[in-house]
């Protein structure tokens, strides 16, 4: 297990299981752990794409830090255990991200 001083002392911590579906598994993305760095306080590899992961932020903030680590097909699910799921596809994420960049390009024209 990783741990990492990350957290303000005293911070509430909870406990998330994060899944990575790998679209096409010709193209290794091994930028997942670095984005939980990032945001927990520790984290396990449990198999090939699922971590345990203990953090303070909330499960959006865990797959946002995660994301960038991702393919462009790809999909995430972060859990918190014993509550929320949250899943995105990243191509989603992606489309979604290209139409805020195009709109607020044609504001500034």
């Amino acid at each position: 297990m990783a741990a990492f001083a990350n957290l303000p002392h005293g911070a509430q911590t909870k406990t998330y299981i994060v899944t990575h579906t790998q679209k096409d598994p010709a193209q290794s993305y091994g930028l997942v752990a670095e984005g939980l760095r990032l945001v927990s306080s520790e984290y396990t590899k449990i198999d090939k794409n699922i971590w345990l992961v203990r953090s303070a932020a909330t499960a959006d903030g865990v797959a946002n830090a995660v994301i960038p680590g991702i393919g462009r097909r790809d999909e995430i699910r972060v859990m918190e255990v014993g509550a929320e799921m949250v899943h995105y596809q990243a191509s989603r994420v992606w489309n979604m991200a290209r139409l805020d960049a195009d709109e607020l390009l044609a504001l500034r024209h």
